[in-house]
């Protein structure tokens, strides 16, 4: 116990936390005469307890002011370590982590013929990304000493099949167009997109960049759609089946003409009924095709030995071949042959905008017609006149150069309307009444059964020929 008139200093007292991670100070106030406690004392009090690192200086000033004697004030901090990330894999497409289910749209409305399923790549597109882990940086606590850091966790990012890393390890590109997948830490992806099942609302509507192949069945209203091609172990049943390449159909193409099968390549199927095709080369079919429309690019067969085509529109430019054409009931049974179908209907579609087009052309010549009169004394037309005259000429000599493009695509499609000699429709077995057929220009009508024989163009004139 100090005595009565004692003089004491101020004093500074240091308290350090267990984990030397905070200091503190406490400064005495001075007693009697006592000076009180200067900053270099409390600098010396706190080397003297080894405390060198993180001292907050205005903290340590505020803790001599008088009004904080006694109190005990927090003036060295140390600073923890920062630890280091882990390396991480950005995907770049939707993953398994991403969609996997109905698509809703900004509206709210959800498509459940949309599951997200399928992940199409280009290739060289950019599959996936790896950002590196990183050291870490060390901290220190109070008293100097170093606390270490923890490196980051690291992670392989790995090519899979038809992919590649960069040199770096860190870019993953697609080598093929397919289907992106996720394996582990890698990607690969599949030129092929294989539907174990239906396709239906389990799977929704595919739209793939490769080839698709389907082990069961295409239901109503539900669409198919392959860069590559598409094979179909099961049936197509009113469903919208395209593909830039070739269609095979293990089973049948039906629906009531509810859906639509296009290939730029071949279509191949067991039958074919009440369905719409287009082939860009040939339509290969095994029974019968009934009271459907078919179109194709070179020629459409029925091979099995009951082959049959009755009903519907048949068009192939080179050749339809089957046992048996139109039945009993002399059902209307339509072949032409001679011309590719699509060239029928450009023709078509070029009649009709040509006569369009005239009909435009006629209206701004009757335009032009009435700024003639004007034209004697161009300074009496406005700036609007002019611009508008202008944009009748413009218009004109556009209408014109069209229309000069359609003409000559009309004479190229009229030559091979008429290049038709070689064309045939073959019928192995029987021609029914109620077949019409036509080659190039010319129709020849079946009244009466014609067995074992051949449709062709002689003399220009569709006749019946012994099969060859």
């Amino acid at each position: 116990m100090q005595s009565i008139g004692s003089t004491v200093d101020g004093e500074a007292l240091v308290v350090i936390d267990p984990n030397r991670m905070n200091a503190y100070l406490t400064i005495t106030a001075p007693v009697g005469d006592g000076n009180p406690c200067t900053r270099d004392k409390a600098m010396q009090a706190l080397t003297n307890s080894r405390v060198v690192f993180g001292i907050d200086e205005k903290r340590l000033l505020e803790a001599l002011k008088d009004y904080n004697w006694g109190k005990t004030l927090l003036v060295a901090s140390g600073q923890e370590p920062r630890h280091g990330e882990a390396a991480k894999i950005i995907y770049h497409f939707p993953g398994a982590d991403m969609r996997n289910g109905p698509r809703m749209d900004e509206n709210g409305t959800v498509d459940f013929k949309d599951l997200g399923l399928i992940n199409n790549v280009r290739s060289g597109e950019l599959l996936a990304e790896k950002i590196p882990m990183t050291e870490g940086v060390p901290g220190m606590d109070v008293t100097g000493v170093p606390l270490v850091a923890r490196k980051g966790k690291d992670v392989i990012l790995s090519a899979g099949k038809n992919t590649r890393l960069d040199p770096s390890g860190h870019y993953l590109f697609a080598l093929t167009d397919g289907h992106a997948s996720i394996i582990g830490n890698s990607v690969e992806v599949s030129p092929v997109f294989t539907v174990r099942g239906d396709v239906d609302y389990s799977s929704g509507d595919i739209d793939f960049v490769g080839t698709v192949r389907i082990l069961g069945n295409v239901m109503t209203g539900f669409k198919v759609k392959a860069e590559g091609d598409i094979e179909i172990g099961g049936s197509v049943e009113g469903a919208e089946v395209i593909a830039c390449g070739s269609i095979l159909v293990r089973g049948g193409i039906g629906g009531g003409l509810k859906g639509f099968v296009k290939a730029q390549g071949n279509i191949t199927a067991r039958f074919v009924e009440n369905a719409r095709l287009e082939a860009g080369m040939s339509v290969f079919v095994k029974e019968a095709i009934i009271q459907s429309q078919v179109k194709a690019g070179s020629m459409v067969k029925v091979t099995d030995k009951k082959a049959l085509i009755v009903g519907g529109l048949i068009q192939a430019a080179r050749e339809v071949e089957s046992k048996i054409l139109g039945s009993q009931l002399a059902t209307q049974t339509v072949v032409e042959v001679g011309v590719n179908p699509h060239y029928r209907d450009e023709y078509q579609r070029i009649l009709k905008e040509r006569r369009e087009k005239k009909q435009t052309l006629s209206n701004i010549n009757q335009g032009l017609k009435n700024y003639q009169r004007l034209l004697n004394n161009p300074e009496t037309l406005s700036d609007k006149q002019k611009l508008s005259l202008m944009k009748l000429l413009e218009s004109c000599k556009v209408l014109r150069q069209e229309l000069d493009e359609m003409e000559k695509r009309m004479e190229f499609l009229e030559d091979e309307f008429e290049s038709s000699q070689n064309a045939q429709v073959k019928a192995h077995d029987l021609a029914y009444p109620g077949v019409r057929i036509s080659i190039g220009k010319s129709i020849y009508i079946v009244n009466d059964p014609i067995k074992y024989s051949a449709f062709a163009m002689e003399r220009g004139e569709v006749r019946v020929v012994p099969l060859r």
